[in-house]
């Protein structure tokens, strides 16, 4: 037999073979499952911290108006604001310059800050002593009032007029001269940024 016979022989056992191989992967196939992933569901889940309703202790589904009324609002006291440019506060290393000559950064600038951290830097001022406690009723007499917390621009009344040539001496001392009033004791107030404070009878007229 030549080689063309047997090359032909092998081409048809090759031909078989192959046959037979896909014929038995045919019968042995099955489909392989792909699985897909599930769609979202549309239903809230505590669990995932999604929230459409509030309900009450008892179930009860609540309306927003009835949830709100659930609910007590609480007082701002305090008030926090923003301060908008740096702010300084004075400094005296002496003790004799008044106002300050010096001053270090007390609040930067987009500092939150309660309302009443920015009123404490003006305290409400105090008056410990006016004197002379008397003068005339013509008005016209120099007075020392003395006391805590006078800030320069401070102003001063005797039974509510004002007074003259006040001069702020320091943050414990302003002196000025009594406006005419009519015989009698009156109240010696001085004003401040921080409000007003008076002295009951601080001065007589005689």
């Amino acid at each position: 037999m030549n080689s063309g016979i047997w090359w032909r022989v092998g081409f048809l056992v090759g031909v078989m073979l192959g046959a037979t191989a896909l014929l038995i992967l045919l019968l042995h196939w099955q489909p392989v499952a792909v699985p897909v992933p599930a769609e979202p569901s549309t239903t809230s889940s505590t669990d995932q911290g999604v929230m459409m309703a509030l309900y009450a202790a008892n179930g009860t589904q609540l309306t927003k108006a009835a949830a709100t009324a659930k609910t007590a609002a609480v007082p701002v006291t305090d008030p926090i604001v923003r301060v908008t440019e740096n702010l300084y506060e004075g400094s005296r290393l002496d003790g004799t310059s008044f106002p300050e000559g010096k001053r270090k950064l007390r609040f930067p600038k987009d500092t939150l800050i309660p309302t009443s951290r920015l009123n404490g830097c003006f305290p409400d001022a105090t008056i410990g002593s006016v004197a002379p406690a008397t003068g005339a009723a013509a008005g016209d007499t120099t007075v020392t009032i003395r006391g805590a917390n006078f800030t320069p621009g401070t102003t001063v009344t005797f039974g509510g007029t004002a007074a003259t040539s006040v001069v702020v001496v320091d943050e414990t001392r302003i002196t000025c001269k009594t406006p005419a009033k009519t015989a009698g004791a009156v109240a010696v107030a001085v004003t401040t940024d921080a409000g007003t404070v008076s002295k009951a009878g601080g001065f007589t007229y005689a």
